[in-house]
């Protein structure tokens, strides 16, 4: 056992479910590459530099506040934790916060299709793009990550050594 309440091969089905979430956004993001390869831009109703705006800046907030959101869930997690010391629970958790990580970061995804497509410039919805596929990675779930959120959480409890 990797700890209370966590038996062998938990850790490694977590991770896996976790990598599995974030490769399917990642293959989003491969799809909108090929979008902004393939279709031509279609101008639309509003004017495009107003949507490369706003779509540059609605990815960029959703972007950068993924972090801070991501945070404060797992500082939830951790409280929970300090309560019922389910480790499962928490992994379980940890698998939600991930999961909302990749939807913020889809969403960038999409504002940059969204440039890309009906805005002024391609340039602004590649950099969206590579700034998502950037963040996706860094967000890549890892072992380490996870025990240092269980070590963590434990610590917060008062039970470092179980």
């Amino acid at each position: 056992m990797i700890g209370p309440g966590l038996p062998a091969g938990e850790m490694d089905r977590h991770l896996r479910l976790m990598r599995l979430t974030t490769l399917g956004f990642a293959a989003t993001a491969a799809a909108a590459a090929a979008v902004l390869l393939l279709v031509p831009a279609r101008p639309g109703g509003w004017p495009p530099w107003a949507v490369t705006a706003a779509a540059g800046g609605a990815a960029l907030w959703v972007g950068f506040t993924a972090n801070r959101d991501a945070q404060a869930r797992i500082d939830r997690i951790k409280r929970r934790f300090a309560v019922d010391s389910d480790s499962r629970r928490l992994l379980a958790g940890l698998r939600r916060v991930n999961l909302a990580v990749d939807v913020r970061l889809e969403v960038m995804v999409a504002a940059a299709v969204v440039a890309g497509t009906w805005g002024a410039s391609r340039a602004a919805a590649w950099g969206v793009l590579a700034l998502a596929a950037v963040m996706l990675g860094l967000s890549w779930p890892t072992e380490d990550k996870s025990l240092t959120l269980l070590q963590r959480a434990r610590e917060q409890r008062g039970n470092s050594d179980a």
